[in-house]
């Protein structure tokens, strides 16, 4: 696992979380007409991943993604577990019994396939929850069950071990990592939300630069760009991979996206965050023979 610190130093990943969140704070208070309070909304913070190039081919199967401060033990909407028909009932005996926090729904493969055969019905039950998981052996079942959409907003279950070993510790695994998922040149990687604190969520950050080197295909040499945003704020640089004999210039980003001074140009108080640019490394000669 390649260090985070080896391309995106802690400091640079302080200044954007800080940048990001008091940006949020500011809109929030701005839409709901009372400046200066606190907002008990929760908007997610996603790290967003650049390729170089268009992999290849496409990964079904997420990702896990330590994080430092999980997202989905706590979450109020939880998670959905879908298992077999007949370990149903024996499953959520053995979620009370053992005190696993975090599945608020258990669905069987008879009640998806009675309860959920319409779009509209798959699409309110992608909505429903922020992660599903499902027992590794009805995984292969699920595409044509769940549909599209679920793939499409990146709902892919994540597959559990419901039938040896320690079944609580595989169940708690899984809610305590986030999940990325390979499906173009573009990634995004939910790794908190705006009711986090600074630090929670700037560790959660560095805990996920950790994995992700290992995650995307080609490793970190693939990583063109590394972003921090929300849905509704710009993009903050946290690091760009320069081609080869470019010359590195380090601009100053702003969390409203635009330029100092100009057409459009924002107030100056808002926070800037400088990216982080890795060096191209020198190429020797090839020598002539």
């Amino acid at each position: 696992m390649s260090s985070d610190q080896d391309h995106v130093p802690a400091e640079q990943v302080a200044k954007a979380v800080r940048a990001l969140l008091a940006y949020e704070r500011r809109r929030e208070a701005s839409a709901r007409g009372e400046k200066g309070e606190l907002f008990d909304s929760s908007t997610p913070v996603s790290l967003t991943i650049g390729l170089k190039t268009v992999p290849v081919r496409k990964i079904s199967k997420p990702h896990k993604i330590s994080l430092a401060h999980p997202l989905y033990a706590e979450s109020e909407q939880g998670a959905c577990l879908i298992v077999k028909d007949e370990i149903k009932a024996d499953t959520k005996a053995f979620l009370e019994k053992h005190g696993v926090k975090g599945i608020t729904k258990v669905i069987s493969l008879d009640k998806l396939r009675k309860n959920y055969k319409e779009y509209e019905a798959k699409r309110k039950l992608s909505q429903s929850y922020d992660l599903f998981l499902a027992d590794n052996r009805v995984l292969p079942l699920l595409p044509k069950l769940l549909g599209k959409h679920f793939f499409l907003k990146k709902k892919h279950p994540v597959p559990v071990e419901m039938r040896k070993g320690d079944i609580k510790r595989s169940i708690e695994s899984a809610l305590r990592c986030t999940y990325l998922h390979v499906s173009g040149q573009t990634i995004a990687v939910k790794v908190g939300n705006s009711a986090m604190d600074e630090q929670n969520l700037a560790e959660n950050v560095v805990a996920a630069l950790g994995d992700i080197g290992d995650a995307v295909p080609g490793k970190w040499p693939a990583i063109q760009s590394l972003h921090l945003k929300t849905a509704e704020s710009a993009a903050l640089p946290l690091y760009n991979s320069l081609p080869d004999g470019a010359k590195a210039h380090v601009p100053e980003e702003r969390v409203e996206g635009k330029p100092k001074g100009g057409k459009g140009a924002k107030s100056p108080k808002s926070p800037g965050v400088n990216i982080v640019h890795e060096k191209p490394k020198k190429r020797k000669p090839k020598a002539i023979v």
